[in-house]
């Protein structure tokens, strides 16, 4: 499972190059931080190993049974709670416990990313060399997020006969749905289900280089994906519930895992102490936001994180439409404390007393109005549960979890252990096959220097066209002469038809390569079974998170 060590400097490096612009503000913590997240798995195997088990009191003990109670109830739903899952959700009360934790949104069909971070729970729990305590996977669906999030309601699949390189599955969204969050929003209809499904089967048919038996394959394991899609449709009662049964049947019942699934929407009671925690610790929690803001804005820093931060409590409010407001804490005179917001769909004024004279209690029947902001997930799981360690994506999240760290030190809440895995899926499936032989075909193996020559010749035939156009004027009574140049203009004009013609078709495949498709590529090319073993050897086998996954 080692590697040798220019393959680990070369890891290291890559997870710098990916927190660069981080460590270019010299700041000591940032560069702990940084230099703590491992960039090899047997590091990371070691370093959670290795690491005490988290204090457990009474509070934490009593919301590890009501997060057994809620995942059971999640799994009974999914129809994926088998004898396994039944002892893994015991274990939730074992002493000797720790739990990693794996966070995303129930986005449509999601990429491989996010099924790659199921892998990489189960995997640390596989391979962890201590036996003397019980390890258990944990998957949070953030199922609170708007619809408006292109990945929550569209999923990407590469094809060079679509306009811009890229098959889009989408759901669609109007103005009444785009602000609504995904487990107060319908599940797909039935039609919309079928319209899928023809869209992908023509995406495979229409490929005319493919054999007849080639074709078979590619449909018996589209088929094989599909009737997971028609089992979590039948089964769900919310958008959310649908992807995120999806992935569940895929992780539980496919691949035989052991991960557990839960809905942050059902962790009101498990968080409800540390809602009333962060809210009672509004000034510190807004204050360090602040601070951390300030710093990486002053170093010309972007962090990607909603610069208002600042502005609003942790929690967000939700409004009977279905919606939720970003939320103020307001005090009356007669000591009332009032979390209060705007709904961002239908603008109506959202609040809910919580307490009064400085005492911060959320009435428990009204626990379901709120929701946590990104930053606070985080710190709620740590404290109201005591994980041990946390897979994090390598897009938004990183700045979330390093602008929120400065939240943590100042709630004295220790941050768990960050594991992260941006190695890049490489691999042809018959989509991108497709793709390449055009460009293989026209004799192009570098696409940027491709682009600087044909919009070099585009160049150089706009020249000779233009003049021809202003000549056209002067000589439109002299037919002989006029006769000639449109035939010369015929011709430029043809030349760069063809030339935008070509930059258009480069353009689609060059789309369709770089594309991280969503898992319903994988699972046509692959079968969702094998490609589970290709990413989980290929993880322990290559022993360096950011080396690329080359998919046989």
């Amino acid at each position: 499972m080692g590697s040798n060590t220019v393959a680990t400097i070369d890891g290291d490096s890559k997870l710098s190059a990916i927190f660069s612009k981080y460590l270019n503000s010299s700041d000591p913590d940032i560069t702990k931080f940084a230099q703590s997240i491992p960039s090899k798995f047997d590091e990371a195997i070691e370093i959670l190993d290795k690491n005490p088990f988290p204090e457990t009191g009474e509070f934490i003990r009593l919301n590890r049974e009501l997060l057994k109670k809620v995942i059971t109830r999640f799994h009974t739903k999914a129809g994926t709670l088998n004898e396994m899952l039944k002892n893994q959700i015991d274990s939730l009360a074992d002493e000797r416990l720790k739990i990693f934790v794996g966070i995303h949104q129930p986005n449509l069909f999601a990429f491989s990313g996010v099924f790659k971070k199921i892998v990489l729970l189960e995997s640390l729990a596989n391979h962890s060399k201590k036996k003397n305590f019980c390890i258990v996977p944990l998957f949070l669906i953030v199922d609170h997020d708007f619809m408006d999030d292109k990945w929550m309601h569209i999923a990407k699949l590469p094809s060079i006969r679509n306009s811009t390189g890229v098959l889009d599955l989408r759901l669609p969204i109007n103005d009444s749905k785009r602000w609504k969050i995904s487990s107060r929003t319908d599940p797909p209809t039935r039609s919309l289900i079928n319209y899928w499904e023809n869209q992908i089967y023509n995406w495979i048919k229409n490929n005319k280089d493919l054999s007849k038996p080639e074709v078979k394959g590619l449909y018996d394991r589209f088929q094989k994906f599909w009737n997971i899609v028609e089992e979590s449709f039948l089964l769900s009662d919310s958008y959310s519930e649908f992807n995120s049964i999806i992935m569940s049947k895929i992780a539980n019942n496919i691949w035989n895992y052991k991960t557990l699934f839960v809905n942050l929407s059902d962790l009101s009671k498990v968080f409800q102490r540390g809602y009333n925690f962060l809210l009672s610790e509004n000034e510190i929690y807004l204050n360090s936001l602040e601070k951390s803001e300030t710093y990486f804005r002053e170093h010309g820093i972007f962090t990607g994180v909603s610069p208002n931060l600042n502005k609003h409590s942790p929690l967000w409010l939700h409004c009977d439409c279905g919606s939720k407001a970003s939320s103020k804490i307001s005090r009356k005179d007669n000591g009332e404390i009032v979390l209060i917001g705007k709904c961002i769909s239908c603008k109506k004024s959202v609040s809910l007393s919580i307490g009064k004279n400085y005492k911060v209690s959320i009435p428990e029947n009204m626990l379901d109005m709120v929701s946590p902001r990104a930053i606070p997930i985080l710190l709620l799981l740590s404290r109201e549960l005591a994980i041990s360690g946390y897979i994090s994506g390598t897009g938004g999240s990183i700045g979330y979890t390093v602008v929120g760290k400065r939240v943590f030190d100042a709630l004295q809440i220790t941050l768990p252990t960050m594991v992260l895995w941006p190695g890049n899926d490489v691999y042809k499936g018959f989509a991108q096959s497709e793709a390449s032989r055009y460009l293989e075909e026209n004799g192009i193996s570098n696409i940027s220097e491709f682009f600087i020559d044909i919009n070099h010749k585009n160049d150089e035939l706009k020249k000779q066209i233009e003049p021809l156009i202003l000549r056209r004027k002067e000589i439109y009574e002299n037919k002989d002469q006029l006769k000639s140049l449109l035939d010369n203009l015929f011709y430029y004009k043809q030349e760069q038809r063809k030339i935008k013609g070509v930059i258009k078709n480069v353009q689609k495949s060059k789309n369709a390569l770089k594309l991280k498709s969503c898992i319903i590529d994988y699972a046509v090319n692959f079968g969702i079974e094998r490609i589970e073993q290709e990413w989980s050897h290929k993880l322990v086998d290559n022993n360096d998170f950011t080396k690329p996954v080359l998919l046989s």
